[in-house]
Formats: structure tokens, sequence, C-alpha cells
């Protein structure tokens, strides 16, 4: 199954009514409901088919400041930047009370396949997007290959729809359109099994060297309080929602094969299945739409739009300015 399962995912994924709640799969005339008076315990139990991430210190924000196109959830992007400062309350929360003491000047290192090395004079948000201006125009970035494998593949079950935005905790107004979207494209008659899927892909690594006599010229008063971004990682996500009158088990198992052939097979699991997708590609981190299996698989296929986008900050990683030692969150 293993190898059925990277063969499907190398040629799919790089080339996936109030009633009251009852089981999912407990018997073949049950659905589900969306209404669930239980749902504030719940957590869902992610299953990954794919996680090449590391447990280097990196903090995961690719859902945390995401908004939805056309609909009342805007996205809320922080001004956030390599060699960025700020306390360390609002470090990985809101990303603001920035601390713009002027810094000394840094070097960056964009690990393209040859990697890119610029010198930032002057460290602000302006002057950080004029590197990057730069970096995508380099001769390093136009021999740059994205990556086509991704970088995380998860699904978990969802009892219900209520229980959309506990899978959402560092973004609740996210989770709550999501679920809005979802009751009012998604058709619950004889939906036996929800799932929800998350796929990101990763791009590329903005890194720093911290100067020899301190990232600022002069140490502002409660240094130690201080944490700035080392590196931030770029990538692109799709979040999903599928209803299907099969059990979980059997939903999982299809995506785990070749789930477009599932797809397009007459008899396959998810044939009668529908789906809500949600891509975000891009900086602005506004999330769009989409209802077909055939939208995931050209997501899955083509990420990073033919080199036309790297995505949006997935990563970042703090450290103290004090001491260069990690922030944990």
């Amino acid at each position: 199954m293993k190898k059925m399962f990277l063969t499907g995912l190398i040629l799919c994924f790089l080339s996936s009514c109030d009633k009251d709640n009852i089981p999912v799969g407990k018997e073949d005339d049950t659905h589900i409901s969306s209404q669930d008076s239980t749902h504030n315990n719940f957590s869902p139990k992610w299953i990954s088919l794919i996680d090449d991430s590391k447990d280097n210190g990196e903090l995961d924000i690719s859902s945390k400041y995401i908004g939805i196109q056309g609909w009342s959830c805007i996205a809320n992007p922080p001004y956030i930047y390599v060699g960025a400062t700020f306390p360390k309350s609002t470090f990985n929360t809101s990303f603001d009370k920035e601390v713009t003491d002027k810094k000394s000047p840094v070097y960056l290192t964009f690990d393209f396949n040859n990697p890119y090395i610029t010198h930032m004079e002057t460290v602000t948000y302006n002057g950080y997007l004029k590197k990057i201006k730069e970096a995508i125009n380099s001769e390093e970035f136009s021999s740059y290959s994205f990556p086509t494998r991704p970088y995380q593949v998860k699904l978990a079950e969802l009892q219900n729809l209520e229980n959309l935005d506990s899978c959402f905790v560092d973004n609740k107004d996210f989770g709550n359109t999501l679920k809005r979207i979802v009751k009012q494209e998604l058709s619950m008659d004889k939906v036996k099994s929800l799932c929800i899927g998350k796929v990101m892909f990763k791009s590329f690594t903005v890194s720093m060297e911290t100067p020899t006599n301190g990232l600022f010229m002069k140490e502002p008063s409660g240094i130690e309080n201080f944490v700035y971004v080392r590196t931030l990682t770029y990538g692109t996500s799709a979040y999903f929602i599928t209803g299907s009158n099969k059990t979980y088990q059997e939903v999982l198992a299809a995506f785990k094969d070749s789930f477009m052939n599932d797809y397009h097979n007459q008899e396959g699991v998810l044939n009668k299945s529908q789906i809500i997708l949600l891509t975000v590609s891009d900086i602005n981190q506004e999330a769009e739409v989409k209802a077909t299996f055939n939208d995931l698989n050209s997501f899955l296929k083509n990420p990073f739009m033919n080199g036309n986008t790297y995505g949006y900050p997935i990563y970042c990683k703090g450290v103290y300015v004090k001491d260069n030692s990690l922030f944990i969150k």
C-alpha cells in the first residue's frame, strides 16, 4: 500500500437538514448533521500522508492571517520581514509594536538551487521588499526549480460541520467563514462522512546572518524581551472539505491511492463525493474558493503557477536579540 500511495501521490499530487449528530459510518443509512452541541470539545486527529517538516524551531504561520476572496473574511498579513524585531508578546501573534531603532546592515541568503546572497543596508520592511524584488529578478532565481513534492499533506475526519472552527485555532474567522461556505455550497443529503485536508508546498527560505556587533547600532532598552525574524519560508497552501456517501476510512484510502482515478471511476469512493477547496498562492494571502476535484488536482500539479508566484510566508523562525537563542512559542 505504501508503494501504491507514493506512486499515486507523485502522479496526482505532484504532476488531492437539522438532525441529531450520528456517528460516521455506523450504518449504511446514517448521515451527517450540520449541528452538534458538543463541537467545542472536538480536536482534529490529523493523519499525515506526507510530512517533510523538521523540528528546527520554525513556527507555522500558514493559516494564521489568511482570508477568503468574496467573503467577509479579510486577510490580515502582518508586515514581517527578515530582521524585523518585535516584543516577544506580539511575536507569532499580531506581529505589531515593531522595534524600529536603526539596525546594522545584514547579509540575506535566498536558498535557491544556486543560493542568492545580498547585502541589505537598510533593514526595514521597504528595504526587504527591494531585496525580494532583486532576488526574483536574479539569474539564480531564473534557474530555480520549484518543488513539485508537497511539503505536507494531512487529513482528518470531521464528525460535524460545527467542528470546522476547531481546525483553525489560530484563525477562527477563517474557520467560521469556511463553515458558512460549506453549509451554503455542500448538499448534506446522504452525506455519511466529512473530511478536512491541508496541503502545503514549500518554496524558498530567506535567512540572515546576525551582525558581529549585534543587530542594533545602538542597543535599545528592554532588549531582553525582543525577538527578531531570523528566517522566513515562503510557499502555497490548500484547504479542502469533502462530503461523501462513503465512510471516512474509505475516503482516506482513496486519497492514499490515485484519487483522481478513483474520482473518475463511476464505482469509485470519490465519484459522488463533493469538495470545497480553498487555495492560497500569493503574498496577499486571499484564498480562492473552488469546488471540484479537478481544481485540487490542478493545484497539486502546478502549485506555483508555472513560476508566476513564489507564495507567501508559511513559516518563520524567531531568535532573541540579546543572545540569539531560539524563540519558542
